[in-house]
């Protein structure tokens, strides 16, 4: 696969060099968002915090886009962090993605610190969720557990292994660990083919999960390497204003020379129907190993949506299984999510969630809410 992918990769770069004249000057596209959240938390470990707290995430994309004299489409894009603190889910402390790409009659090929097309290519619960993104959304900024408050600049530990998003190993994150975004973006090449008849395939290579931005981490004994992750979405119309959307991903990577972990495989399935406004959405997904030796987890995913004129609604659950030591760690989540565009790129929205963390014993057990209103300008 490792050898498809750098052959791809090398074909694209002759047919750069071969359509180097450019027809006109790439054009740069400033954009990005402002988002204020207050949170309300009431849960099991709460009683050294606050119950209110305040957070300010802000992102600029820049985006830039050429097409040489032959129709080959080129480009790049950087999100920039542009906080006070650094990432609260450790994406990185000046920018969050960086990537080239390539586009043309052969697909796309993106090049860099990115998503997967694991990621990318997903549907879940999470697909039709309105305000922050239901499941998968800013619940876990203001959780707190019993070991930590969650401290600005990294993600919660949870001192037991969950899965808390829908979300295969390297977009999870470690699983000890809540809304840790530190390896979804190392850097990788990704490529995506032309959709036909309404299917589209994915494939990403990612030498090692700590390879990030400048960073080239050959080390053989840290971090999961050779991560391959394969997609393919299927979507189409009927008569009626019917929607149906059906997605598999797939990823494997090895552990390299740790002797006390093992390979990763995971995948997901999910699919997604909608009609006048209503969407439908679910998945089920299965790890092995998640890189440590004899762990798995699955999970399953629901979710509902509607949208009419600037109004959307949405409601979603995850409910997983941690298995580690003989023992299971169970969680689950239900997030009910509202938002109202009020003004282009103005969208005050209101998301409350219902958490429940049940490790084996219980000193890393946690249940509580954690509601969030908040508003977002995008540009």
């Amino acid at each position: 696969m490792k050898k498809i992918l750098l052959g791809t990769t090398g074909l694209v770069g002759a047919a750069l060099l071969a359509t180097a004249a450019s027809a006109e000057t790439p054009k740069v596209t400033l954009g990005g968002f402002s988002d204020f959240q207050a949170g309300m938390i009431n849960d099991d470990n709460d009683a050294t915090r606050s119950k209110t707290a305040f957070r300010n995430d802000n992102t600029l994309v820049v985006k830039v886009d050429g097409k040489t004299a032959s129709g080959l489409g080129y480009g790049a894009q950087i999100d920039l962090q542009a906080d006070i603190t650094n990432d609260q889910n450790n994406q990185g402390a000046n920018a969050s993605r960086t990537f080239t790409y390539l586009e043309g009659g052969f697909g796309r090929v993106e090049m860099g610190g990115n998503k997967s097309v694991a990621a990318t290519q997903r549907i879940d619960a999470s697909t039709v969720a309105v305000a922050t993104g239901g499941i998968n959304g800013s619940w876990s900024q203001f959780l707190t557990t019993g070991l930590n408050t969650g401290a600005a600049g990294a993600a919660v530990p949870m001192g037991a292994s969950f899965q808390t998003t829908s979300k295969l190993t390297s977009e999870h994150g470690a699983y000890t660990l809540v809304g840790d975004e530190s390896t979804y973006n190392a850097t990788k090449i990704s490529y995506y083919t032309p959709k036909y008849a309404g299917f589209q395939a994915g494939v990403s290579y990612t030498p090692n999960v700590n390879n990030r931005g400048q960073v080239a981490n050959a080390t053989s004994t840290t971090g999961l390497q050779d991560v391959v992750d394969l997609g393919l979405t299927y979507e189409t119309t009927f008569n009626g204003g019917y929607k149906l959307g059906l997605a598999g991903t797939y990823e494997t990577g090895n552990a390299g020379a740790a002797a006390s972990n093992l390979d990763i495989n995971g995948w997901n399935f999910g699919g997604m129907v909608g009609y006048q406004g209503f969407s439908l959405a679910g998945s089920y997904g299965k790890v092995t190993d998640n890189g440590t030796a004899g762990d798995e987890s699955n999970y399953w995913t629901a979710g509902l949506g509607y949208a009419a004129g600037p109004v959307g609604l949405s409601a979603t659950y995850i409910d997983s299984t941690y298995e580690t030591g003989g023992v299971d760690n169970d969680f689950s989540n239900v997030v009910l999510g509202a938002d109202y565009k009020l003004a282009p790129g103005l969208t005050p929205y209101a998301e409350v969630s219902f958490y429940d963390f049940d490790a084996n014993g219980t000193a890393n057990d946690n249940q509580g809410t954690v509601v969030l209103l908040g508003t977002q300008v995008a540009f």
